[in-house]
């Protein structure tokens, strides 16, 4: 008997797909390929993936790529075939045991971005609207007290599906969503950065504070930068560059734009006192000053910070968590965020480095770089 299946090949660019039509001998043997992955023969789906495990915390020697059960999806839910993965210091964190709410065993990884290969509706009827779409996400819980996205396949509930920028290959996609998400609590939820707020931001070359720095931008703020040198960056020109060749770097700029006790929002994106304290003493002393702060490069968590400046200023500071917005309210961002870089009014990743799955000793590597921001360009995994 002659069967005719429909097969897609594997993802050629952002939206684009190539179908082919193939009449052959039924056969048992014969596998049927789509867009996300060689993983089921007719009328027989494999059940296990490659994913990578920890069994207990504390090593990164204790991650290993192993074959698991694929996840199977109830009515509302969709499952994601994982094209790329990024690497978050909160990642690796989990897996050394910093954080104490990670459950085991456990698959880390909270960021992805893929193509949708099964969806349900909540009656339990195929989505047929999501099925093939290409997505992108984050999460607060999964990776730490649910398994994550560094493995083959993940398991996303239908109603927090958000389709990725166009404009964005998967590798890109998956290397800023938690940055973002970062920038927008900071920016948004936190500091409330409104049109016409001076604004300093510590660490503006990295991840998240390249993300503040152009939501600021789209606020109407007035943006002043840090920089550890300005040899091999080239700023945006929205923002006023310092670079911190001395211990009143920041200072001596704000004065020279006279601005002294004018600036109303520090964020601070890199968590080295010096310039924290450096940058508290131009805030206004009127009481509206906010501050937020969501790093610190000390081991111990520690850092000096001058009190006499905070009380006699009257500032606020808050810290940066990125679970403090809901999923629902996650997905609403990400929509957002998708619509704003294919409008072109963002811009995504300069660079990443990728990462395959099954290279223990590369993956290994990656998490280590992301604790000592060895590397201004983001890791993603690629399964």
């Amino acid at each position: 008997m002659l069967h005719q299946a429909i097969i897609r090949s594997h993802y050629l660019a952002p939206s684009r797909f190539v179908s082919l039509s193939l009449t052959f001998q039924r056969s048992p043997r014969i596998l049927v390929s789509n867009s996300a992955s060689n993983y089921y023969h007719l009328g027989r789906r494999y059940s296990t993936m490659q994913a990578l495990r920890f069994e207990k915390t504390g090593s990164f020697d204790e991650l290993a790529l192993r074959t698991v059960e694929k996840p199977s999806i109830a009515p509302g839910e969709a499952l994601v075939r994982v094209r790329a993965a990024g690497i978050n210091g909160s990642d690796a964190a989990g897996i050394l045991g910093i954080l104490p709410f990670v459950t085991t065993p456990r698959t880390p990884g909270r960021d992805f971005s893929g193509e949708v290969i099964e969806a349900l509706d909540e009656a339990g009827a195929p989505a047929k609207e999501w099925i093939g779409s290409h997505v992108w996400g984050t999460d607060g819980k999964r990776g730490f007290t649910s398994d994550g996205t560094f493995a083959e396949f993940v398991k996303v509930p239908l109603s927090l599906l958000s389709r990725k920028p166009e404009r964005l290959s998967h590798v890109e996609a998956a290397s800023i969503t938690l940055q973002w998400l970062c920038a927008w609590i900071t920016v948004d939820t936190l500091a409330n950065v409104k049109k016409g707020d001076n604004v300093i931001i510590i660490g503006a070359r990295g991840g998240i504070g390249s993300a503040v720095a152009q939501l600021c931008h789209d606020r109407g703020a007035r943006i002043f930068g840090t920089y550890s040198s300005l040899a091999k960056v080239s700023p945006p020109p929205y923002i006023h560059p310092i670079e911190l060749s001395s211990n009143t770097a920041i200072r001596d700029t704000i004065a020279q734009h006279g601005l002294h006790n004018k600036v109303d929002v520090l964020l601070d994106c890199a968590g080295y006192d010096q310039p924290f304290n450096d940058a508290v003493l131009t805030m206004v002393p009127d009481g509206t000053g906010r501050v937020v702060v969501m790093a610190v490069h000390a081991k111990d968590g520690l850092f000096p910070v001058n009190l006499r400046a905070f009380y006699t200023k009257s500032l606020t500071l808050k810290g940066m968590s990125s679970s403090i917005l809901d999923a629902p309210q996650v997905k609403t961002f990400l929509d957002w965020l998708a619509g704003k870089i294919d409008s072109g009014a963002f811009q995504g990743p300069q660079s990443t480095n990728t990462v395959d799955l099954q290279d223990m000793g590369a993956v290994t590597g990656a998490l280590k770089e992301i604790l000592t921001r060895s590397s201004h360009a983001r890791s993603v995994i690629v399964p």
